[in-house]
């Protein structure tokens, strides 16, 4: 017994002298550190480590303080993300001698964040299935990116708004929105090794139902994108026969643009007539259609992640290709400089001051990218944790408005030609709402090929449509894996395999294609597209930027600042974002112009802006003590500790990696999030002026009934985990006890 206490004696005598030892290390390094950024005093002294991301939970765990954390994290809003601690052990931390105030910018000591570590409670280990390549990931996202209205839209808009004026505002929301919601979206995919619903749902518990509304509108939207695609299908059947049914080749007069008409909407669509508001006629062909397209979807998908790595290299890159033959052979035409000269030639500057520019360069870079759909951080979750993600989502991004500038070409070269040969101008041409949207792709496009001599335009229709097909595919079976990979991260659904999930998604959208299939399908794919894509994309991105730019580390935020000062910056930021938005939409309804409207609307919401502002700055400094630190927790902690996690996740052991910078965060927060919650504003207010969308164009009650639904279901799926954030419980989340690791599921 005497030698057991001697030896115990000797051993914590051992132990204190390395704690001090230690302690005096730490001080000297606390106090290097102090004097390096004592000039600029730009990190406020209560910074703790919970705060960056930092392992909250020591080494040992006697109280069982990692499963009550966890259960904290599954009730909601009481606690303000998975690193948070009791805020007595933090007090404790800052009396501790020993302790270290960390650099949000030393990313050696952010890169073990408690939000991506499995020793925190999160079993984050390699996912299931991976990429075979970091290019096959890439090839897939671009294909996810790239779609029909790279081909349909994007090309008339910049006819439309006076040429290559247009690039102007494109390129500026495509690196203000566009670039920084697409890192966004990737780099929480890949560093929580989760899609939307529990990458985000890391951001805060409450906010899980991102994924599953971006699950339901990547599910609703595909069911009508094969619709669409169905009818592409039947349009290259019918390319290999000698004389296809939309050859104008020898047509005169007005019949140039009847006869392909009548044949889309009479013969491929069966529209039915203007008096009639039902459905009556079911196109067999059409059906056809659907089938093979969903078919080919679930032959690719239920191959496994192997298999799609290897497919994108075909169903990327044939597109691609074939695009360069359709430019090639447009190029060689007579009136392809014409119609060039339509698309980019003209740079009508005045169209500057066009706020209906603005707002469609910045919708057209939010919907063509894919975000918002989920696709991104379910295809970035099964990267390797530090792959180059934020380089990688510029490429993506990059490649898919290049493809479109590229399409351009291959649209207006061949619309030149047509007109050239008609003797239609391009403008009587836009006048007649057949430059865009499904009546180029189905009309006016497959008319001008057919113009070619002898059997070239039976060729240039099979390579169109093609082309068509793998543009479809891509983005439709990304949308199916994001609903998938979205759903298996709910414990309802992740009991089934991947394999059995995707057959079943697979099943029931080809049953909900059905509707879109029959004689008013296309009128029920413009509304509902209009409600779920439109409304529902913006919806699902501004509650990305919400919570990463507004909501993480509130809680934290707001110990250190005093919760009257977090509130009064917060309500009033938005009170002024509000203002400027209502405002600006009731002074354009007046009639007053643009300019004007813009600048009375931002007058208004900087006054409120501001006057919150510094009334917050002034109390946060008084609890705080230093005007830098209470700037700091108001304006930037939340996103600024994001930042240090995603920087120290995808540079950890890959040093040379992109990372994302101050910059980044202040305009994710500043200048993003209002943007979208402005043009979501936009968008239902335009919708609630005119009745619905499309509803002078069908007046049917019912199409603005399941157009509405659509979105209701998206916002409901979103509502549910904000209420109820337990039923959308991560089901990989495992919980740490004195017992060892078990699953709260």
């Amino acid at each position: 017994s005497s030698s057991s206490n001697s030896s115990s004696s000797s051993s914590s005598r051992k132990r204190r002298s390395s704690s001090g030892s230690e302690r005096q290390r730490l001080r000297l390094r606390t106090t290097s550190q102090q004097q390096q950024q004592s000039a600029t005093a730009k990190r406020p002294d209560k910074l703790n480590s919970t705060m960056l991301g930092q392992d909250a939970y020591p080494t040992s765990d006697p109280n069982g303080q990692h499963e009550q954390d966890a259960q904290q994290q599954q009730s909601g809003l009481g606690a303000a993300s998975p690193t948070d601690v009791d805020l007595n052990q933090k007090e404790a931390n800052h009396k501790d001698e020993s302790y270290i105030k960390p650099d949000p910018n030393d990313v050696e000591r952010n890169q073990s964040a408690v939000s991506v570590d499995s020793d925190a409670g999160f079993d984050d280990g390699d996912p299931e299935e991976a990429w075979n390549s970091r290019w096959s990931f890439i090839l897939a996202a671009i294909g996810s990116a790239i779609g029909l209205g790279n081909f349909w839209r994007f090309p008339f808009q910049a006819y439309a708004y006076g040429g290559g004026t247009f690039f102007i505002p494109y390129l500026i929301a495509l690196f203000i929105v566009g670039i920084p919601l697409m890192q966004l979206e990737m780099a929480m995919g890949q560093v929580f090794r989760r899609a939307v619903t529990q990458s985000f749902g890391r951001l805060h518990p409450r906010f899980r139902g991102i994924g599953l509304a971006a699950g339901m509108v990547s599910f609703g939207v595909v069911c009508y994108y094969n619709a669409i695609l169905a009818w592409g299908n039947v349009m290259f059947v019918k390319s290999f026969y000698s004389e296809m049914p939309w050859d104008v080749s020898n047509v005169e007069g007005t019949e140039v643009l009847s006869k392909p008409v009548d044949h889309f909407v009479n013969k491929v669509l069966m529209f039915p007539p203007s008096d009639d508001h039902f459905p009556r006629v079911i196109p067999a062909g059409l059906y056809a259609g659907a089938v093979f397209m969903w078919a080919s979807i679930w032959l690719i998908l239920i191959k496994g992640q192997d298999f799609i790595s290897k497919a994108v290299w075909v169903t990327v890159l044939a597109p691609v290709v074939m695009l360069f033959v359709l430019i090639i052979q447009g190029a060689t035409l007579p009136g392809a400089k014409e119609g060039v000269k339509a698309y980019i030639g003209r740079w009508d500057l005045s169209q500057l001051s066009d706020g209906n520019m603005w707002v469609d360069a910045f919708g057209q870079i939010f919907f063509s990218l894919g975000t918002g759909f989920g696709v991104m951080p379910a295809y970035a979750s099964l990267n390797p944790r530090n792959s180059n993600i934020i380089k990688d989502a510029f490429i993506v991004s990059a490649c898919n408005c290049l493809f479109s500038f590229l399409a351009g070409f291959a649209v207006f070269t061949i619309i030149g030609f047509f007109s050239h040969e008609t003797g239609i101008s391009i403008d009587d041409l836009r006048d007649e709402g057949v430059l865009a949207g499904g009546s180029l792709a189905f009309i006016t496009y497959p008319a001008g090929l057919s113009m070619l001599s002898g059997a070239g335009g039976n060729a240039m229709c099979v390579i169109f449509f093609i082309v068509f097909y793998f543009l479809g595919l891509d983005s439709a079976f990304s949308l199916v894996e994001a609903a998938v990979l979205n759903m298996r991260e709910v414990a309802v659904f992740a009991r089934y395999s991947r394999a059995v999930l995707t057959s079943a998604v697979c099943a029931v959208g080809f049953v909900l294609t059905g509707p879109y299939l029959l004689d008013v399908g296309s009128a029920i794919v413009d509304v509902v597209d209009a409600y779920l894509a439109s409304l529902g994309l913006l919806f699902v991105g501004f509650l990305e930027c919400l919570v990463a730019g507004w909501v993480y580390k509130k809680h934290d935020s707001y110990h250190q600042t005093g919760t009257l000062a977090g509130i009064i910056f917060d309500v009033g930021s938005w009170v002024g974002f509000f203002f400027f938005t209502v405002l600006s939409l009731t002074l354009a309804d007046t009639g007053m112009e643009s300019g004007p409207v813009i600048g009375t609307s931002i007058g208004v919401g900087l006054i409120i802006i501001l006057g919150s502002w510094v009334t917050a700055l002034l109390l946060a400094k008084s609890k705080l003590g230093n005007a830098n630190d209470a700037a700091y927790y108001l304006f930037l902690h939340g996103p600024d500790c994001l930042k240090n996690t995603i920087n120290g996740v995808i540079t950890d052991g890959a040093p040379n990696n992109w990372t994302i910078n101050r910059i980044w965060i202040i305009n994710l927060k500043f200048v993003m999030t209002p943007l979208l919650f402005f043009l979501l504003v936009l968008r239902c207010d335009t919708y609630a002026e005119s009745g619905g969308p499309y509803s002078s164009s069908y007046p049917y009650t019912y199409l603005q009934v399941l157009g509405l639904l659509s979105f209701v279901v998206v916002f409901i799926l979103f509502a549910v985990g904000f209420f109820f954030p337990e039923l959308y419980a991560d089901p990989k989340l495992k919980v740490a006890s004195g017992k060892g690791s078990t699953s709260t599921n």
